[in-house]
């Protein structure tokens, strides 16, 4: 003669099939959170090169020029602070027309700065078509604006061929030789480009606008 399961048996099965369901419904949200987080990572890491490879594209085409002030001195075309470096770079053409730019790239984030909610860490690129050197470092309506994500606060620094390396550059007269970016003082640089060697023979009239190359 058949019998049929139990209550009891039916429970203890019903049981075991909720404590089954519940690990494997564990398991799975666990493997969904490990694949955000990699996916997260992985993002991080493409938004911080392509943002610090857009940094480098720019200075490896830097233009070398000199203008000549109201007192008839002389000084290159190149403002570097640990935050902001202004320079003129050669476009090849693509998106914008070819030619050659003045470029403001700005750093922001991090705790030495005077606001009560500092912006989280980004790049402010600003370039604007330059036409007269006298123009260069002043502000200006008609520049585009692009603001790249960083993941931690950078700085940059500047190094001469005999020269250590420093937090500015005050050399009117010469450009550094290498620009780095870095998130610690200490620390590895997340960036260091070498900047175009500059040849001592000048062509050009500096106070036409003519860029020395």
């Amino acid at each position: 003669m058949k019998h049929g399961f139990t209550l009891t048996e039916m429970l203890v099965a019903l049981a075991l099939t909720a404590i089954a369901i519940a690990i494997i419904s564990e398991g799975v949200r666990q493997t969904i959170g490990f694949q955000e987080q990699l996916q997260s990572v992985r993002e991080t890491r493409e938004t911080r090169t392509a943002t610090l490879e857009a940094v480098r594209a720019r200075l490896e085409q830097l233009v070398p020029a000199e203008r000549t002030d109201a007192n008839d001195e002389t000084g290159i075309l190149f403002v570097g602070q640990p935050r902001r470096i202004v320079f003129l770079s050669a476009d090849p053409g693509y998106p914008s027309a070819a030619g050659v730019y003045e470029y403001t790239l700005v750093l922001t984030g991090g705790d030495d700065e005077d606001v009560d909610a500092p912006e989280p860490p980004q790049l402010i690129l600003i370039r604007r078509s330059l036409t007269d050197l006298s123009d260069f470092g002043r502000t200006s309506d008609d520049a585009r604006r692009w603001t790249l994500p960083l993941s931690e606060p950078l700085v940059f620094g500047y190094a001469g061929p005999d020269s250590p390396p420093a937090a500015a550059w005050h050399d009117a007269v010469s450009y550094p030789s290498l620009v780095t970016l870095s998130a610690d003082e200490g620390e590895a640089p997340a960036l260091t480009v070498r900047l175009p060697r500059i040849r001592q023979e000048t062509g050009g009239d500096p106070a036409n606008g003519e860029a020395i190359q």
